[in-house]
C-alpha cells in the first residue's frame, strides 16, 4: 500500500428503515381509532333513538289507558292499538339495532387495540434497529482507529509485498 493511497473502509449502508412502515402503521392505528369513535357515536344516537321512542310508546299507551277510562270511540281506539303495536315493532327493531351496533363497537375496539400494538411493536423495533445500527458503527469506527493506530506505529498486519 503506497503512503499516497487513500485507506478507505467500506461502511455498509444502513439497513431497512422503519421509518415509511412505522408512519403506514400509525395511519392504521389512526383510521382504527376514527372508525372506533365513529362507531361508537352511532350506537349512543341509536340508544338515544331507542329511549324517545320508549318513551313515546310509554305516553302513547298512558293516554290510550286514560281515554279507555273515560270512554273513547272504538275508532279511535283502534288506532291507538295500531300506533302501539307500531311502536312495540318499532322498539324492537331498534333493540335489534342497537345489538348489532354493539357487537360493532367491540369490534372495532379490538381492531384499534390490535393496530396500536402492531403500532408499538414497530416503535420498539425501529428502537431496537437503531441501536444495533449505532453499534456497528461503533464497532467499525473503533476497528479504523485501531488500523490508523497500528499503521502509525509500523506495524501494519498486512504484507505490502
Amino acid at each position: 500500500m503506497d503512503s499516497t493511497e487513500v485507506h478507505r473502509v467500506a461502511i455498509e449502508p444502513k439497513p431497512f428503515s422503519l421509518d415509511t412502515v412505522l408512519n403506514y402503521r400509525k395511519r392504521l392505528e389512526d383510521l382504527a381509532k376514527n372508525r372506533f369513535l365513529e362507531a361508537k357515536r352511532v350506537h349512543l344516537i341509536i340508544q338515544d333513538k331507542f329511549i324517545s321512542e320508549k318513551n313515546s310508546l310509554h305516553s302513547t299507551i298512558t293516554t290510550c289507558a286514560t281515554l279507555q277510562t273515560e270512554g273513547i270511540e272504538i275508532t279511535k281506539l283502534i288506532l291507538f292499538e295500531e300506533k302501539i303495536t307500531a311502536g312495540q315493532k318499532n322498539l324492537a327493531a331498534i333493540k335489534k339495532t342497537i345489538q348489532e351496533k354493539k357487537q360493532l363497537v367491540e369490534k372495532e375496539k379490538q381492531n384499534l387495540l390490535q393496530r396500536s400494538r402492531d403500532h408499538q411493536v414497530m416503535k420498539r423495533l425501529k428502537h431496537d434497529q437503531n441501536i444495533s445500527w449505532k453499534q456497528y458503527l461503533d464497532k467499525k469506527e473503533a476497528a479504523m482507529l485501531d488500523e490508523v493506530a497500528i499503521m502509525r506505529h509500523g506495524k501494519s498486519p498486512i504484507d505490502p509485498k
